[in-house]
């Protein structure tokens, strides 16, 4: 019940720290040691303390989160990590912490949001000329690649650059370490087109131009190095890549088969075989009991090296073979689905400048809070 910190006079308990310290320990898979607290803690201290001062001004302008939208997130961060319904609390319990200061930050993250929308939505105002520059942009980019990307984003607006270098640089050694990357964007990035860690797919035109292409260099789910953009530092972590205006895979169905033996004679029957029907058939004779249908499956959900192969086949084409630690196999495409890239609309466009623009607003006017605020940081 110490207390470490005071903001505006309101009190921070050391209890408080610790409980936060211990969740982003074991989200962000870091271990608290001594470098925990050099590198981590004075950013997560930091952090808290923008907290308490964005939660004032919630409650100032009297805006509420229904408690039904913060349970809905927390009950996908326990789907995402694998837990079974109810056991995310008590997991949290087990490692000397609470759901209730993981449900603390989404209300205030999410009240945030709503304040900053409430308060300067009205004032952005979006230009005809530049919806139609994205338009532009868009069309010309037909060709060119995009990237699924998570991203850290630390600007330097208001702050000090070589500050934000060193802080991104503890980050990223944090990540080589083996810490969890989107939870550790969700801790300390800021926003960058109201977006927070887990970006989605960014074509190669929207990218600050200054990285553009480093990022083109990445390999496919390999963080970069810090790199320095026209308003801060990434690290960017690409998990997939595509050409825009390629139609895109949505669903495959595959048979998978391995042959019981190599002959001469399979290979021949094997070669004349015209669809699945006819496969599976083939199979019952000729392959292990293993074989058989996959059924439809998510070409995303797919792990990488069969999306590799699966992308160049046609249907009704069998793969080479395919080697595992414990089987060497090939695969039929028995279907594919695909659908074509839809160009957003005006409203969709007009919704990504504003988010961009009240991005820039919310950093600048959280900038002017902690700067009338009283911060006493006693430790």
């Amino acid at each position: 019940t110490s207390i470490f910190a005071t903001v505006n006079n309101d009190p921070i308990s050391i209890y408080d720290l610790i409980q936060r310290s211990n969740l982003f320990s074991i989200s962000a898979k870091i271990p608290i040691n001594e470098q925990f607290e050099t590198n981590i803690l004075p950013d997560l201290i930091s952090g808290y303390v923008d907290e308490i001062i964005k939660e004032k001004e919630i409650k100032k302008l009297g805006i509420t989160v229904p408690n039904e939208e913060i349970q809905s997130i927390v009950s996908s961060i326990e789907k995402e990590n694998g837990f079974k319904k109810g056991t995310f609390k008590e997991f949290l319990k087990e490692n000397k912490t609470d759901v209730s200061i993981l449900e603390k930050q989404l209300e205030v993250s999410i009240g945030w949001r709503q304040l900053v929308s409430n308060k300067f939505r009205n004032k952005v105002v979006i230009q005809d000329s530049e919806i139609e520059t994205i338009l532009k942009k868009i069309k010309s980019s037909i060709g060119k690649e995009e990237f699924l990307i998570e991203q850290i984003f630390l600007s330097f607006e208001d702050k000090k650059e070589n500050e934000v270098l060193s802080n991104i640089n503890n980050l990223h050694k944090q990540i080589l370490n083996g810490g969890d990357f989107v939870s550790i964007a969700k801790q300390f990035s800021d926003s960058f087109g109201g977006k927070v860690g887990k970006v989605g797919w960014i074509p190669e035109i929207d990218l600050d131009q200054k990285i553009v292409n480093e990022v083109k260099k990445l390999e496919i789910k390999k963080s970069s190095q810090p790199l320095k953009g026209e308003n801060g530092y990434f690290i960017i972590k690409v998990l997939d890549k595509k050409i825009i205006g390629e139609e895109i895979i949505e669903n495959v169905s595959l048979y998978k088969f391995e042959l019981i033996e190599k002959k001469e004679e399979i290979n021949l029957l094997l070669n004349k075989i015209k669809n699945c029907d006819e496969l599976a058939e083939f199979s019952s004779k000729y392959a292990t009991t293993n074989s058989g249908s996959l059924g439809t499956l998510k070409y995303d959900e797919l792990p990488n090296n069969l999306k590799s192969v699966v992308k160049k086949m046609n249907k009704n084409e069998i793969s080479d073979p395919l080697k595992t630690e414990s089987e060497n196999f090939q695969l039929m495409l028995c279907d594919v689905k695909k659908k074509k890239i839809i160009i957003p609309s005006k409203f969709k466009i007009t919704e990504i400048l504003m988010n961009k623009k009240l991005d820039t607003i919310a950093r600048q006017y959280m900038s002017e809070l902690r700067t009338k605020s009283v911060i006493d940081i006693r430790i």
